[in-house]
């Protein structure tokens, strides 16, 4: 990396923690994202925020966030439970200030990824229970209640052979999950989202967003669960690349647009556009030179 280079990361880093101590994921993802554009390795730009961030005394949320997740695996891997202390120190650890440190990680999405962790991998939150302490009685009068309304405003025999022929046409072509199936798309999906907060979109080709997406699509071809998620986060990852390519032809480097086009390609999703954008940046045999 030239001096220049180094500079502009270091500036840039400093303008995003000189005032709060804090680099959020959506700073840190900017950063690497105009970093890469601009041809610097991802090591090398993960260099200098480590840098920067201990020259402030400031912290990375998704480090933190790494940290969390290791803990909670610690605690909850043998028992799939979390109980009411291990929460409390698993927070404590990561919500206070680490020595050297001016700031932790905000309590706010320390819970909020401590909830969707406990989910993802079927952990027992000592702390939901309390939330929900609703009498057993209550839930079972509730619940026959609902039986009773349902057989009363039962359907006619019409209506039911109706639902069920147009239900056997929907899932004709449909893959029957399993809940191991389900937990392992939410853990791929989660793990997508952290390599695209590393911008590890697709290389190394065996730890990137396009990995686990494609893990995704093998157990769930169809989309059925969270499908919408997938897909979605498939298309963030083109456009991202489409961006790259046009400042890179922008900049005059067609090398470099052409080869964040083909990786938009390897998503294997939005062809079209895709297509459409090669053409209209004279990267195509069918495009203006």
């Amino acid at each position: 990396m030239n001096q220049a280079d180094q500079e502009w990361l270091e500036n840039r880093v400093s303008a995003a923690v000189s005032d709060d101590f804090y680099l959020d994921r959506e700073e840190e993802k900017r950063i690497k994202e105009e970093g890469s554009a601009k041809g610097i390795p991802v090591k090398d730009i993960e260099l200098v925020i480590r840098m920067e961030l201990d020259k402030y005394g400031a912290v990375s949320e998704r480090l933190l966030l790494v940290e969390l997740d290791r803990l909670l695996h610690q605690f909850t891997d043998n028992d799939k439970e979390l109980d009411g202390k291990e929460e409390r120190d698993t927070l404590d650890k990561v919500s206070k200030p680490a020595l050297g440190k001016k700031m932790g990680l905000d309590h706010r999405i320390a819970e909020e990824y401590v909830s969707s962790f406990c989910k993802v991998n079927g952990v027992r939150r000592n702390s939901d229970l309390k939330k929900w302490g609703v009498p057993v009685a209550v839930v079972a009068v509730l619940a026959l209640g609902l039986i009773g309304f349902y057989i009363a405003a039962k359907p006619n025999t019409e209506t039911v052979t109706q639902t069920v022929i147009e239900t056997r046409v929907v899932d004709t072509n449909a893959v029957v999950l399993t809940d191991k199936d389900r937990i392992e798309i939410d853990d791929q999906l989660r793990r997508a989202v952290q390599f695209v907060e590393k911008a590890q979109y697709t290389d190394p080709p065996e730890k990137s967003a396009k990995a686990s997406l494609d893990q995704i699509k093998q157990i769930d071809p169809n989309g059925q669960y969270r499908g919408d998620e997938v897909k979605g986060l498939s298309s963030r990852i083109v456009d991202h690349y489409i961006s790259l390519a046009e400042k890179s032809t922008a900049s005059g480097d067609k090398a470099s647009a052409g080869k964040w086009i083909d990786r938009a390609k390897l998503m294997n999703i939005d062809r079209e556009v895709i297509m459409e954008k090669e053409k209209a940046l004279g990267l195509s045999a069918n495009g203006e030179q």
